[in-house]
Parts: structure tokens; sequence; C-alpha cells
């Protein structure tokens, strides 16, 4: 029997990661409808540039001269450790995903001993338990087939009576302001507030939640970054406007767009302070963002938007799916601690 030779990659050698970048993504997306994976232009950008509080590691699992699987690692300061394992269909249930794991265990030794991962199908979801991991976190993909919707929107004033599901009729003492790429100035602290209690806020179930407020200074760095790896952001934020304290922050949305691989547009995260929730806040952020991809000649080559949503958010399931989402597979996040006793 030949073992399995696991090696680390080094960030600079692009030959290694484009092998390991179309394994994982064969690995992952396998059986899978429509799944996003991160273009290759994108990952070797981030492993030449990392993060300063981040170290990215990917290892890559060989049986003789053949690449059967691998991982990537994701080391963040203060926080549990992102692992992600892929093993090819043809190679699966043979023990070659338990070779990696504990490789990727030895590596975490001394660095990190809280991990999280994420899968989305019942065997995944069976190994991580087998590795002492327990399910902290259960979410739903969407889908939204965008040239239909984009269709929609461009032709939703040519019958003035019908009742579309696009028009969005907001609190009237609600504005919004988008835009596509940094945000502006002016929005930016309004933007670092809302993102705060986003962080708070966000369901994560049994996961361990890790609070890392950014300041502006860090929402500049993130937006630089996601420039240098080809990204598009198209935001929205909303405010009400309070006869006694003015205009106030009250939620925000995010997309992102590849320059690389336009394919799946990504919806990011919608928020809407609680204490405004119930007033069609989230609608109008959602239906003004989605209307500034128009505007952007990638998005025309797109053929979905993806995103996420808790099991237990009955109201943001209840407004994707009115917006024309639907179902296509179920993300379970797990988590587990290392005993290195």
């Amino acid at each position: 029997m030949v073992d399995v030779r696991i090696t680390c990659i080094e960030p600079d050698d692009v030959g290694g990661l484009t092998r390991w970048h179309d394994l994982m993504r064969a690995a992952y997306t396998a059986d899978r409808t429509a799944p996003w994976w991160q273009s290759l232009e994108s990952t070797l950008t981030q492993f030449a540039h990392p993060r300063s509080d981040k170290v990215d590691i990917a290892l890559l699992a060989h049986l003789g001269e053949e690449a059967i699987g691998g991982a990537e690692i994701n080391i963040v300061t203060d926080a549990p450790a992102d692992v992600e394992i892929g093993v090819v269909p043809a190679r699966r249930r043979r023990g070659h995903g338990t070779s990696i794991a504990g490789a990727v265990e030895e590596l975490l030794r001394g660095r990190a001993d809280l991990v999280q991962t994420e899968t989305y199908c019942p065997e995944g979801v069976a190994f991580a338990q087998t590795q002492g991991l327990r399910i902290g976190n259960q979410e739903h993909r969407l889908l939204l087939d965008l040239p239909a919707y984009l269709h929609e929107d461009a032709n939703r004033y040519k019958n003035p009576d019908a009742k579309s599901r696009l028009t969005a009729a907001p609190d009237p003492s609600m504005s919004i302001t988008s835009w596509i790429g940094g945000c502006p100035d002016e929005a930016v602290e309004d933007w670092v507030g809302l993102q705060e209690q986003m962080d708070e806020d966000v369901p994560v179930g049994e996961l361990t939640r890790t609070l890392k407020h950014a300041g502006a200074s860090a929402i500049r760095t993130h937006e630089e970054r996601m420039a240098q790896q080809g990204w598009i952001l198209v935001s929205s934020i909303a405010h009400i406007d309070d006869d006694f304290t003015g205009p106030a922050p009250v939620g925000y949305t995010e997309i992102m767009v590849s320059g690389h691989e336009p394919d799946i547009v990504i919806q990011e995260d919608t928020f809407v302070d609680g204490a405004y929730r119930g007033r069609g806040i989230g609608r109008g952020l959602k239906v003004a963002n989605m209307r500034q991809l128009h505007d952007i000649p990638e998005a025309a080559q797109a053929s979905w938007v993806q995103t996420y949503t808790a099991t237990s958010n009955a109201p943001m399931h209840a407004l994707n799916r009115d917006l024309g989402f639907f179902p296509a597979d179920s993300m379970t996040a797990l988590e587990g601690r290392f005993d290195y006793s």
C-alpha cells in the first residue's frame, strides 16, 4: 500500500498553488448546484499578500504521483483556526481524509487548538464528528437567477399597474445611499458602527463568536485587499431621519462581484438594527443594491447570486424567497478543540 504524502505549498509557489486550487475546487464542488469557489487569481494574491493577523497554509496530499486531496488552514489571531479538508470523489472512503486531518492537527500544535470547518454533505458532517468536532451552526445556501432578475428589474416600469416584487416600499423616513467600490468618507463611521452591530447580532448557533471590531482604517485596508484580489464591492446603507436626532444609520448590505470569475455574484451581509426591523428596510436595501449591478459590466456575465441564511432566520428566508432566491444546498459549520495533552 502506498502511503499518502502530504506537503505544504510555499506561498510563492504559483504552480503548486494552482494544482492545489484546482484539486480543492474539484473536491468541494462535486455534485453540487452552481457552487462558488474563489478564483485562482484571488487565491494567488491572498497567499502572496497575507493579512497581518492571518496565516494561510495550503496542504496537498499525493498518493504516489497522483494528487488526491488537500487542506486549507487559516490561522487568525485570537480566533478559531478555519480548516477545510477535501478529497477528490474517486479517492474517498479510504482513510485519506483522516491522514490529512492528522497532518493538520500536528501543524496546528502550539499555534491553535480550537478549529472550525464547513461542509455541505452528511458524509462531511460524519467525518468531522469522527475528528471530535460538533455541529455548531447550519445555514441554507440560496441562489438567485441573476439574468432573469435583472431583466425583470429593467422592465419593471413597462406595466405601472402590475405589482412587482422588485418594487421597494420602504419606510418614508428612510433614505438609502449606494455606491460601487470604497465606502464614501462621509459614510464610513456609520458603516463601521453597523458592522460592529452585525458582528454581535449575526446568528452563529453554538459556534464560538469572535468579535473583532474594525475601525475606519481597517475598512480601508479591507477594501484595498479586495481590490487587489479582483473583487468589486457593491454596497448600500440605510438611514432613518429622526426629527430630534437627525439621520441615524439603521442597516446596510453588500455584494461582491469577482472581476476574474463573475459567474456567481456573492451577496454578503444584510443587516438591519433590531429596533427598526419589520419596516421594509431590508427589502429596500437589497433591491437598491441589486439595482447597481446594471452598472457593472462584469455582472452581465453572471448567472447567479449566492447568499447564505441561517436556518433559524425565518424573516430573512421569507425576504429572500420573495425576491426569487431558492435553496441550493445546506452548509453545516462544526467546531472542536484539539487535545494535545
